[in-house]
């Protein structure tokens, strides 16, 4: 949604995301150029960003396997120098969709303070994680919705609600 994403509406998402005006202006530059790189694909770019100046440390806007983003070597490298809970990281998601297991779990084996999804339809997500996900008993929720005619949103949705209450992760759309 390109006159969504251009409004001033969309940018007010990002002014609270943090306590550091810096690393909010750089989460929604970030968002905007990879929404307008990635429109009418089904790829994903992916942004690292410092959490303490806002300084973007590494990204991944070249890759070419539909709904993923693959860490490159540099990209690893720097998340490795990173103290755990300091970076923030961005990245879309075509299909509009919530943050995935995959998600959760990158967050919480890489110590992400946390993560923001930029959906298409100019949806916002944040979330966090503090312990890995059992992704078979994610997708099994989902399936379960799903056997109950929820729409694939609405199955992750709850599915993501339901995770919250048995794990220490955390979702969010931000308004």
């Amino acid at each position: 949604n390109k006159t969504y994403i251009g409004s001033g509406k969309y940018r007010r998402k990002f002014d609270n995301l943090t306590d550091n005006p810096y690393v909010n202006k750089t989460l929604y530059d970030c968002a905007k150029t990879a929404l307008k790189h990635r429109s009418g694909t089904v790829l994903e770019d992916m942004y690292w960003v410092d959490g303490n100046t806002g300084k973007i440390v590494s990204y991944e806007i070249d890759g070419q396997i539909e709904r993923r983003v693959i860490y490159s070597k540099k990209t690893a490298d720097v998340v490795n120098l990173y103290e755990k809970n300091t970076l923030i990281t961005l990245h879309t998601h075509p299909s509009s969709m919530p943050p995935s297991a995959r998600d959760l779990n990158a967050c919480y084996h890489n110590g992400y303070k946390c993560g923001y999804i930029a959906c298409h339809n100019g949806k916002v997500f944040g979330y966090t994680a503090y312990e890995e996900i059992n992704e078979n008993l994610y997708n099994s929720y989902i399936a379960s919705y799903l056997n109950q005619h929820y729409s694939e949103y609405e199955a992750q949705i709850l599915s993501l609600d339901k995770l919250m209450k048995n794990y220490k992760v955390n979702f969010w759309e931000v308004n």
